[in-house]
């Protein structure tokens, strides 16, 4: 009887716990393609095995590095009902300086979830540039006589950019970054064989497929690691040291979410995160999975190291 009156009791909370039950908008401030997205796709595809009812709409809204999208999901309903997939280093850091004039939000505004994967920055060239090592590129942005154009498609890649031209004094006057609305993008133009850019900054898992087919080249990753997908692909350290910038993707809640939303959201991804299928696709896309930023407390710890780490060198740059 006692066993009896225990699960009753239970009850309530069993039935008012929250999941989704309809559509929920997925914003995205970034052209179809980006990291954040395929990342997300991977893993909502893993989530409806176990929660069939939850179905994920992708709303894409580029614009200002991502500040359009996040400028409105600061006032979105927090009923679970719509997320976004924030870049770590646009919305946590690098629009505090480029996109400044126009955001609305915080780096600490919205209610964090949980960080989906990471994956290390490349620097590529078009396959018919004379470039082929990283020592190689720094001395060409350094002693060049003639524009060098770098494509970049978001804030961590502008990062990049500006550590690796402030470490070898590259000639500001000649090498130029071109922006555009996302990765995929600033890679397409990479692999042009006319009228693109001759190099570019993006995440490895955009890159990937361009680099198989030989359309582009890599020259060398952003990081600390070695990428075993990638074994002759050197380090950008050795010209650039303390250069640890990723492209990082997160899942976050707007404001004030309650906290039964957010248990939910962390439960079902962080789940499918550790999964085997998850780590055959992440493995793939050379994207790896941090556990420590499983947790909405860990994803707000790696929040503060990022600014930590690397307000201090953006502060040491020209803003446009």
């Amino acid at each position: 009887m006692k066993k009896l009156l225990a699960i009753l009791a239970l009850l309530p909370a069993l039935a008012f716990a929250w999941e989704p039950t309809k559509p929920v908008t997925v914003v995205i401030g970034n052209p179809p393609g980006a990291g954040n997205e395929l990342a997300f796709r991977k893993l909502a595809s893993i989530v409806t095995e176990t929660y069939p009812k939850a179905n994920f709409v992708i709303l894409n809204q580029p614009g200002a590095d991502s500040v359009i999208a996040m400028n409105g999901f600061l006032t979105a309903a927090n009923d679970g009902y719509t997320i976004a997939l924030p870049s770590h280093m646009s919305t946590f850091i690098t629009n505090d300086f480029w996109e400044k004039k126009i955001k609305k939000f915080n780096y600490d505004s919205f209610t964090p979830v949980l960080t989906m994967g990471k994956s290390p920055l490349v620097l590529i060239a078009n396959r018919n540039s004379k470039i082929n090592t990283p020592a190689e590129f720094a001395e060409y942005i350094r002693n060049t006589k003639e524009p060098i154009n770098v494509a970049i498609g978001g804030g961590a890649h502008r990062t990049a950019f500006e550590y690796l031209m402030y470490k070898n004094k590259g000639n500001a006057d000649l090498v130029q970054v071109i922006n555009f609305n996302g990765p995929l993008q600033a890679a397409t133009s990479v692999g042009k064989d006319t009228g693109g850019t001759e190099f570019g900054i993006m995440p490895i898992a955009v890159a990937k497929p361009l680099i198989e087919s030989g359309k582009v080249k890599p020259i060398g990753f952003t990081g600390d690691r070695k990428m075993p997908q990638f074994p002759d692909v050197p380090l950008l350290q050795s010209i650039a040291p303390g250069i640890n910038v990723y492209g990082a993707w997160a899942i976050i809640l707007p404001p004030n979410t309650p906290k039964d939303v957010v248990d939910w959201y962390v439960k079902a991804f962080a789940a499918a995160a550790r999964t085997e299928e998850y780590k055959k696709w992440t493995d793939s896309q050379v994207v790896f999975v941090e556990e420590k930023e499983l947790t909405p407390a860990g994803l707000r710890r790696q929040m503060e190291t990022l600014r930590k780490t690397f307000i201090p060198v953006l502060e040491t740059v020209k803003l446009d």
